[in-house]
C-alpha cells in the first residue's frame, strides 16, 4: 500500500469520524428542538421567561454579602411541570465561582434538582411560620462538611426551596425577602 493511499485512507477515516460526531450531536439536539420546554440551561432570566412562559418566579430582594443578582446559572423546564433553578456563585475570597446558594421552585412537591449543592447531613429540622406560610427549616452540612441550611414552603401552586451555605438566620432573611 502506498504512502499516498494510506494518507488518503487516514484522512477519509478522520472525516468519517467527524461526520459521525456531528450527526450524533445533531441527534442530541432533536429533543430540544422538538420540545423547547424540557429542562435546560438559559443565558438569562428574560430568555427563560420568554421561552417557557413562566410568568411568576419568586426572587429575593435581600442577598447576603457573598451573593448578588443576577444568578450565575438558570436551569428551567416547562414540562412535565414548570420548574426553575437559580444558582448563585460566591464572590468571597477563595470561593469565586463556587455555587453557594440555590433557589428552586417547582409545581411538583418533591422536586429536588441535585447538582453542585446538597444538604447531605441534616442535624436539625423545624417547622415555623414564614410570614404566614408554614415553612420547614433544615440545618446541617454539605458533602464537604461546610455548614448548610435549607428552607422550603409552599406559595400558591409552587414549592419554593432556598438552599445555601449560610447560617439559618441569613437564609431566613433571604426567604422572607422573597415574600411581598
Amino acid at each position: 500500500m502506498s504512502t499516498k493511499r494510506m494518507a488518503f485512507g487516514s484522512l477519509a477515516f478522520a472525516a468519517g469520524v467527524a461526520l459521525l460526531i456531528i450527526g450524533l450531536k445533531g441527534l442530541n439536539w432533536l429533543p430540544l428542538i422538538a420540545q423547547n420546554d424540557l429542562m435546560r440551561r438559559y443565558g438569562d432570566f428574560e430568555e427563560m421567561q420568554t421561552s417557557l412562559g413562566i410568568r411568576q418566579v419568586f426572587v429575593p430582594s435581600y442577598f447576603p454579602e457573598d451573593f448578588r443578582w443576577p444568578p450565575t446559572g438558570i436551569i428551567a423546564q416547562g414540562k412535565p411541570y414548570p420548574a426553575v433553578i437559580m444558582e448563585f456563585g460566591r464572590s468571597g475570597e477563595g470561593k469565586a465561582g463556587e455555587v453557594g446558594m440555590m433557589i428552586y421552585q417547582a409545581a411538583k412537591g418533591g422536586f429536588s434538582p441535585g447538582g453542585p449543592l446538597e444538604l447531605s447531613r441534616v442535624r436539625e429540622r423545624a417547622s415555623f411560620s414564614l410570614r404566614g406560610r408554614t415553612a420547614t427549616l433544615e440545618v446541617g452540612s454539605d458533602e464537604n462538611g461546610e455548614p448548610c441550611s435549607r428552607i422550603s414552603w409552599r406559595e400558591k401552586e409552587v414549592r419554593i426551596t432556598v438552599l445555601a451555605r449560610l447560617a439559618p438566620v441569613e437564609l431566613m432573611k433571604v426567604a422572607e425577602s422573597m415574600l411581598r
